[in-house]
């Protein structure tokens, strides 16, 4: 087992995708920032200038009344305008609209099927007895790439807050540090769902239209018929994406309560499980 994890490890360090991808992520991630520099200090000049008795709207980081995410990628601060901006305000914005996620997840996908498509996987499918290890070994490769890509990510928002706002402010560092391993935990999660779907389904393609989909919350339509069904079922409060992986990364406040974590440690953990062992019994049976 450790042989087949040092060997995906390997591969994907020397996956080329793997640093073109972090290298898109990170120009991504600062022109992100520097929008959201712009529509900061728009809504802070709006609230300066706005008469005393004035009204002066300024965007609903959690997607409304409701809280519910809006249907494609939103990077939203949370701060209001006239606050000082912090690192731990940039990190959520982009995580919570899962903007990070969308690059994670198309190296994941990438990843997964590369030895599939080569045919490299026929040179170690066969010499060993349990085909789930080499599932699992992926998982671990993934789950690498996606902590590190986090941590460069965490990196870039220090430097952008520093850069665009001309101060360095932490914010809360333990509800931070807090927050960075739920969503961490949530992200390995999804990306092991991704690399389970692309070893089931064995398409690039159709794995990605997933991956794109769930990160841009295309399946919000799908989650609310499956929301009426169970609520004529007498359960009128049920929210089916709060149940979900990627409807946890989306939902998880950033000041978290108790039950916000076990929650979504629980999901993760039904998923991660659910993922690997069915992706591990087709690849099993499955004629590579």
């Amino acid at each position: 087992m450790f042989n087949m994890i040092k060997m995906e490890v390997y591969r994907m360090f020397h996956t080329k995708s793997a640093y073109i991808i972090m290298l898109v992520m990170a120009i991504s991630v600062l022109l992100t920032d520097y929008m959201s520099f712009y529509e900061y200090n728009e809504d802070s000049e709006a609230m300066r200038t706005a008469p005393v008795n004035a009204n002066v709207s300024y965007t609903d980081p959690e997607g409304g009344e409701s809280g519910a995410p809006n249907l494609g990628l939103t990077v939203t601060l949370p701060t209001t305008p006239g606050e000082k901006v912090t690192v731990y305000d940039l990190f959520f914005a982009n995580v919570q609209g899962k903007f990070i996620a969308l690059f994670i997840a198309i190296f994941t996908i990438l990843f997964s099927n590369a030895d599939l498509k080569s045919g490299f996987v026929k040179n170690t499918a066969g010499q060993v007895r349990n085909r789930f290890g080499l599932v699992a070994a992926k998982a671990v490769a993934v789950v690498l790439y996606t902590i590190l890509a986090l941590a460069i990510f965490a990196i870039l928002e220090m430097i952008s807050a520093r850069v665009l706002f001309g101060y360095l402010e932490w914010g809360n560092v333990g509800e931070f540090l807090s927050y960075f391993g739920i969503q961490a935990v949530l992200h390995c999660a999804f990306m092991i769902i991704l690399t389970a779907a692309s070893v089931i389904l064995r398409s690039s393609v159709i794995s990605m239209l997933l991956g794109m989909c769930l990160c841009m919350n295309f399946t919000m339509m799908l989650y609310g018929m499956v929301n009426l069904l169970i609520q004529k079922l007498g359960f009128e409060s049920f929210d089916f994406m709060a149940h979900t992986v990627t409807g946890k990364i989306s939902m998880i406040p950033m000041e978290m309560s108790g039950a916000d974590v076990r929650s979504a440690l629980m999901i993760a953990a039904a998923f991660i499980a659910g993922a690997l062992a069915l992706a591990g019994a087709v690849f099993q049976k499955r004629d590579v």
